[in-house]
């Protein structure tokens, strides 16, 4: 049997990650221009290159979630997303870290849709999909709070803000460990 109590906090656990990171860029663009001389527009694709990419990957890959199965789907966008976080300390150019963030996207485009379909899969009435859902909003909105401040006191220690994908990196892989431990239910076709 699958382990209901573990799943749903998996799902919440990965919002919650990938919103430290989307919710940070704000707080990260002020040091991208300093540190590149870069305008606030092209600063700016920091915030909407990963916005596309998720979209894109949602749009044009969710259906992995249907061929695949949602753990492995999920598990490939949590693998992608950890590799290319730690990628922030290898690089020092702004398209380099552009690139990221767009790679960063697409692997929460897939991750999250996999995520979405799972809790289809584990809710046993509209009233639980909701309180799961709503749930899930709590816990990004949870992320999107925790992620610029761990920015700042990194930025206040010393730190650089690339850190910040460090620390998600992190979290993606005890995520990743977690979620191939747990017994996910069957897809229903």
């Amino acid at each position: 049997k699958h382990n209901l109590a573990a799943i749903k906090w998996l799902t919440y656990l990965m919002f919650m990650m990938f919103a430290m990171t989307t919710d940070s860029v704000g707080t990260i663009i002020p040091e991208v221009i300093k540190e590149f001389n870069l305008s606030m527009t092209a600063a700016g694709a920091f915030h909407y290159a990963p916005m596309i990419a998720i979209a894109l990957a949602a749009i044009l890959l969710g259906y992995l979630a249907d061929k695949i199965g949602r753990k492995k789907t999920i598990i490939l966008g949590l693998i992608l997303f950890a590799l290319n976080s730690y990628l922030f300390v290898a690089g020092n150019s702004f398209l380099f870290f552009l690139l990221l963030l767009v790679i960063s996207g697409a692997a929460i485009g897939i991750f999250k849709t996999g995520a979405l379909a799972l809790v289809g899969d584990i809710s046993n009435s509209t009233l639980e999909h909701t309180a799961i859902m709503n749930t899930v909003e709590g816990f990004f909105a949870v992320g999107a709070i925790v992620g610029p401040a761990i920015v700042a006191k990194l930025l206040e220690s010393g730190f650089s803000w690339k850190w910040l994908y460090v620390i998600a990196g992190t979290i993606c892989m005890l995520l990743i460990a977690m979620s191939l431990l747990v017994k996910y239910p069957k897809t229903v076709k």
